[in-house]
């Protein structure tokens, strides 16, 4: 089962960084074409300063980009690899019930009596037992797919919020997967 998600989670790689690099790629040449511009421009009018400044500022911005996405699917193939063969098997049937962009690549996997979120930027991670509650609301302020808010109140006392998908199969996983390692965890589904 690891190496069909691996496999899966390849691919999804394969095509998010080779769009994402001829993005960039395309970025860096036009900067290079307007550096070429300014160059041989004799009268050296400013007009053309702002624009080069914006396009260096952004591929700079995606550069930075591009190094989170290669960190983002490093950690799902690390996650993946240390998935048990139940929770393999587990992961693609709860994949058949998410929807195509989540099939292969869900907002958090559950392993080893912890959650793992994966968020672009970072992918916390929250073992069972450091869990004091856990709720669930309906998130209506956005435009994509993610419509569940998910919030930790941790043991410490911090908080932690979440943006997921709200697939009733996955919060009742999320759910039953918590009570297992951590009885005492307190469940408030307030997405209905």
């Amino acid at each position: 089962m690891k190496e069909l998600i691996l496999k899966k989670i390849a691919l999804r790689k394969r095509w998010s960084l080779g769009i994402f690099i001829t993005c960039l790629v395309l970025m860096w040449a036009g900067l290079f074409i307007l550096l070429y511009y300014i160059s041989r421009d004799n009268n050296n009018n400013n007009y053309l300063h702002f624009p080069l400044l914006l396009i260096f500022f952004i591929c700079i911005l995606f550069s930075i980009l591009g190094i989170f996405m290669f960190k983002f699917f490093k950690s799902y193939k690390n996650t993946v690899d240390d998935l048990s063969e139940q929770e393999s098997s587990i992961f693609v049937e709860q994949g058949a019930l998410r929807s195509f962009g989540e099939q292969w690549l869900p907002s958090f996997i559950i392993y080893k009596d912890k959650v793992k979120f994966f968020k672009l930027l970072k992918q916390p991670e929250y073992a069972f037992t450091d869990i004091k509650s856990i709720q669930f609301k309906r998130f209506n302020f956005t435009k994509s797919r993610q419509d569940c808010r998910i919030t930790f109140q941790m043991a410490n006392g911090l908080k932690h919020h979440f943006n997921v998908q709200g697939n009733l199969t996955q919060r009742i996983y999320l759910k039953n997967e918590a009570l297992v390692s951590n009885p005492q965890i307190i469940i408030d589904d307030r997405y209905t």
